[in-house]
């Protein structure tokens, strides 16, 4: 985290997964569908088609738990609290995706968590960064993108980024291609200790 505000990790043991699957199969019953093809708010609305829901208790369990509450602080010498509760975003469709942004100032850390991810396709689903580009605005990016850093993570794996600083976006879908993330916002708790 220190060196580009990246980690990849897992925070989910095997068990925690099954119950991550369920939850986000339970919960896309109440998902929307959201598709904006541009905006003017170029950091935290970002161009994007996806599906999202509100998550179960699963999920909120995952987020709150001391367990990853403590590898948060490790990884980072920082003590975190979730900043809202958890949700799901579901790419489902080909062509489904997250356009180029920054996270919102809610979002100090965002922890990304992959629970499904089934007939992936070269680049479909990668999600791509740009961490040694963060003095660099997104339309500076978006006219030069050299420098990206590409992700794909596998189911039960978590990616730890500093949303707010490093630039990124989920690369669309190819046909018959399913991820399901958990996408977490993360705030310093100022009532822990460092």
């Amino acid at each position: 985290m220190r060196h580009g505000g990246i980690l990849r990790t897992r925070l989910v043991r095997p068990a925690d997964l099954e119950a991550l699957v369920r939850d986000a199969v339970e919960s896309h019953a109440r998902a929307t569908e959201a598709r904006v093809e541009s905006s003017a708010d170029l950091r935290g609305d970002p161009e994007r088609w996806l599906e999202s829901a509100p998550g179960g208790d699963a999920i909120n369990r995952f987020a709150t738990s001391e367990a990853v509450l403590e590898r948060l602080r490790c990884a980072t010498d920082v003590p975190w609290q979730p900043a809202g509760p958890g949700s799901w975003s579901y790419y489902r469709r080909s062509g489904h995706h997250l356009g180029l942004h920054q996270d919102l100032a809610v979002c100090d850390l965002a922890v990304i968590t992959c629970v499904v991810d089934e007939g992936d396709s070269r680049d479909s689903g990668v999600l791509r960064l740009w961490p040694s580009r963060v003095r660099d605005d997104l339309d500076a990016i978006r006219r030069d993108p050299t420098g990206a850093v590409d992700i794909r993570l596998q189911a039960g794996e978590t990616l730890v980024l500093l949303g707010g600083i490093v630039a990124h976006q989920l690369m669309p879908l190819a046909p018959d291609h399913v991820r399901i993330v958990a996408p977490l916002c993360y705030q310093v708790d100022p009532t822990r200790p460092e």
